[in-house]
């Protein structure tokens, strides 16, 4: 499992920050249904606008389980 909780691009016109959706993240845990990524982007134009959005999100944030092997085999079945 990744410790990761939030990834912070940078673009020639701003920064992109992503952070996990727990609910999604749940959601993925049952079989019965599609799997959704659970990383969602947000889009700012400019860092100090970025940073307020991460010191807002990061203290509620939990890694997200991401075991590869598992999602594959969900995702290229047949059921």
């Amino acid at each position: 499992m990744s410790e990761t909780v939030v990834r912070i691009e940078k673009l020639q016109n701003g920064y992109t920050v992503e952070v996990p959706d727990p609910k999604v993240a749940k959601a993925n845990k049952n079989s019965k249904i599609p799997y959704q990524d659970p990383w969602k982007e947000y889009a700012f134009p400019d860092a100090k606008q970025a940073a307020a959005f991460v010191n807002k999100v990061l203290d509620s944030l939990e890694p997200v389980e991401d075991d590869m092997a598992t999602n594959f085999d969900r995702a290229t079945s047949e059921d």
